[in-house]
């Protein structure tokens, strides 16, 4: 079998011979005279290039997640900031209501209608107006001292008086409502008659047996002579006179010096102690 193979490759010892021998040349050759430097340089820069080419995709992947997160991040942040503008603008749109409102409720407390008297501010809880029955709930009861009878106005005169009590909210019979009538006076010249409700959006009417001294746009006020209402207190604006020459009496009509329709908050006063 040996044999077989000798005479097959006679020369194989040799050759291993001078592979060894041309190895161990080349190794002192490239040891003492740097023979083959620029070839390793060759193989180095393309080992080198080898690596990075099979490390740069790791690179772009790493590169595009981060900016796919980031670009997510924004989106998140900006979804977040798109929803808190949101809120703040429609937080925005109630400003001017509360610094109407705000502007309302100074002009309450200061009302010049209720000097050296007991004040509370009530807020109007419902409206009631049904043409024969103009009524309003408000927030103060019986735990606030509330009683029936008593006056309720605002910053520019009368809206009417409390009718019943709750614990918590009371019912105010409005000037308009067709069942109230109030003592009022001319305030140029003090003449006294009695005023009556017609119903919501409709003027007031008196009606005054004789000539009557009265002039459109008169301010007409309370004139205390029921107990009740201090007297002083604007009530309504003369809007039209009719003379009955046949029955000697005079119609007047008067629109309320409040703006009934826009109710929101009112006055409670009481009597002096």
């Amino acid at each position: 079998m040996y044999r077989a193979i000798s005479n097959k490759f006679p020369y194989l010892e040799l050759r291993l011979f001078l592979a060894i021998i041309m190895s161990i040349i080349i190794i002192i050759a490239d040891g003492k005279l740097n023979m083959f430097l620029r070839f390793k340089n060759y193989i180095e820069n393309f080992i080198y290039l080898f690596y990075f080419l099979c490390d740069k995709p790791r690179y772009i992947f790493d590169y595009a997640s981060k900016i796919l997160e980031e670009s997510n991040k924004l989106i998140l942040e900006n979804h977040t900031l798109r929803q808190e503008l949101f809120l703040k603008n429609s937080e925005l749109l109630l400003i001017d209501q509360y610094k109407q409102e705000n502007r309302k409720l100074r002009e309450l407390l200061h009302s010049p209608l209720c000097y050296n008297k007991r004040k509370v501010i009530t807020k109007i809880l419902f409206v009631n107006t049904d043409p024969y029955d103009n009524q309003i709930l408000i927030s103060q009861g019986t735990n606030d001292d509330v009683y029936i009878g008593q006056p309720v106005i605002t910053d520019t005169g009368i809206i009417g008086q409390v009718v019943s009590t709750n614990t918590f909210s009371s019912r105010v019979m409005l000037i308009c409502n067709p069942a109230h009538a109030l003592p009022v006076q001319i305030k140029r010249n003090n003449i006294r008659f009695i005023l009556m409700g017609c119903g919501y959006n409709t003027d007031l009417r008196a009606e005054y047996p004789g000539n009557l001294d009265v002039c459109i746009g008169d301010t007409l006020v309370t004139s205390g002579l029921d107990g009740r209402f201090p007297e002083g207190y604007p009530v309504a604006i003369v809007s039209n006179i009719t003379i009955k020459p046949e029955k000697d009496f005079t119609i007047i009509r008067a629109y309320p010096t409040v703006k009934l329709q826009c109710l929101r908050y009112a006055i409670l006063i009481w009597k002096q102690q």
